[in-house]
């Protein structure tokens, strides 16, 4: 499995990760969804474990992943690649495979 993108999730600590953070362990499946309605960033794209929003992929690396996504392309699955010392989790997305 090749990483495309690795990043610390944005907002984790405004959103509802800390609900669901002992649940949140190394190679957790998560979902990326486009949220098209963003006054901030056309391109923003939010991370949920389940049900639970924990934040969105920054903006500086958002913009490709957006852009595949917006065209029809669901290629990617997003994983809890580590959770840091200050409580962050660093997700990683890689290009499914076929």
């Amino acid at each position: 499995m090749k990483i495309y993108k690795s990043f610390v999730v944005a907002g984790f600590k405004y959103y509802g990760g800390f609900q669901v953070f002992d649940k949140l362990k190394a190679g957790k499946k998560l979902k990326l969804k486009l949220e098209e309605d963003n006054k901030y960033d056309d391109n923003a794209i939010e991370v949920y474990y389940k049900k639970v929003k924990l934040g969105y992929i920054q903006k500086y690396q958002n913009y490709s992943i957006s852009q595949i996504l917006k065209n029809g392309h669901n290629i990617f699955e997003a994983y809890v690649q580590m959770i840091d010392e200050k409580k962050n989790i660093v997700v990683a997305i890689v290009i499914k495979e076929k």
